[in-house]
């Protein structure tokens, strides 16, 4: 049997992950969400900030996150004791109105409101960073249209950035959606180093989908260029000259075994009216990222079958084999997850 979720990752639960979108979080309403095999209870503080503290009263363990907010604090819906964001509990009903302030204690997880995501840091003690390393590009800016989807996949992390990095995939899952199958050369460079693996793709006359009558009108030359940072994150671009462009950012929640949430930001900028083309953008990355969906449960119930057979590489693979190694040294907390570097030249065929 596979280990849990927690055992395998080891450090990698020492990082920021997102939570939820910021607009999912009310003053109204507590959330419930599970991050590493941990139930957590999300609602807002007085002064309108994410608080997150773990989904379990103290007093007869029934699920905060099915209470209710009051002004600022928490209630737990069984006998309505009451928590501050810090997660002291501030009132006993049972007792009246005597003080009860640090007499009972639940964990509070540190959480930050950034880009649209409320961020929650997972770890033992204080944060490695006060605030999440990473910000989504161009959020806010006029220039650019953006969104976010939310999607539940059947497998984990290091699978999930391995696709959403994945070229010779897209002709297959994705065939008419995204490219078709042509037996075309690709050179590749493959740069790693400071946990982050940077890929270029030379291949001027590549494509995407419908993207090319939409977002780039004049057909300039296309620059692909992919990213995987640590320890969660992927970010696809597609730049058409200096007008016109596409972002793909994704973020992996990890829930359990087998089961993670992502946070897709897209944001794209052209020529044309980016805003009036935001319905059907929205309509076409879901399909696509839904054909990911399907082939991601494909291999993690063919995994949880062999959990010990090992993977075989091309050329292909150079990136991925990369981010493993690189997410192997942040499982064991070792200094190689930012020093390790190379630099290689590969090729492969789509």
């Amino acid at each position: 049997m596979m280990a849990s979720l927690r055992e395998r990752d080891k450090a990698l639960i020492n990082n920021w992950y997102i939570a939820c979108l910021s607009n999912e979080l009310t003053d109204k309403a507590a959330l419930k969400r599970v991050i590493y095999d941990t139930p957590l209870a999300l609602f807002r503080d007085t002064q309108g900030k994410p608080a997150v503290l773990l989904d379990r009263c103290v007093h007869r363990g029934a699920q905060l996150s099915l209470g209710y907010c009051d002004d600022g604090h928490l209630r737990c819906p069984y006998h309505g004791w009451r928590y501050n964001s810090e997660g002291n509990v501030t009132e006993i009903p049972s007792e009246g109105k005597g003080e009860c302030k640090g007499r009972h204690q639940q964990r509070a997880y540190p959480a930050i409101e950034q880009d649209g995501v409320i961020w929650v840091w997972m770890g033992e003690g204080s944060p490695k960073t006060e605030l999440p390393p990473w910000r989504f590009p161009n959020y806010g800016q006029s220039k650019w249209c953006h969104y976010y989807m939310i999607t539940d996949f059947e497998n984990e992390v290091t699978n999930l950035v391995e696709n959403f990095m994945d070229v010779p995939h897209t002709v297959f899952v994705h065939s008419g959606w995204f490219r078709d199958r042509q037996m075309t050369h690709v050179p590749m460079t493959v740069d790693v180093e400071n946990g982050q693996v940077n890929v270029t793709y030379h291949q001027p006359q590549d494509s995407i989908g419908f993207t090319r009558f939409l977002i780039n009108p004049l057909n300039e030359t296309m620059v692909h260029t992919d990213r995987f940072i640590f320890p969660n994150i992927t970010r696809v671009d597609y730049t058409f000259g200096s007008s016109s462009a596409f972002i793909i950012n994704s973020q992996c929640t990890p829930v359990s075994t087998m089961k993670s949430r992502v946070y897709t930001y897209i944001a794209f900028k052209t020529l044309n009216y980016a805003f009036m083309l935001k319905p059907l953008m929205q309509f076409y990355t879901r399909q696509v990222i839904e054909q990911d969906v399907d082939i991601m449960k494909n291999q993690g119930d063919n995994i949880k079958l062999f959990p010990d057979a090992p993977f075989r590489s091309s050329e292909a693979d150079e990136l991925h084999l990369a981010i493993e190694k690189i997410r192997r040294y942040g499982i064991e907390d070792k200094p190689e997850t930012f020093t390790f570097s190379k630099k290689s030249e590969k090729q492969f065929w789509i």
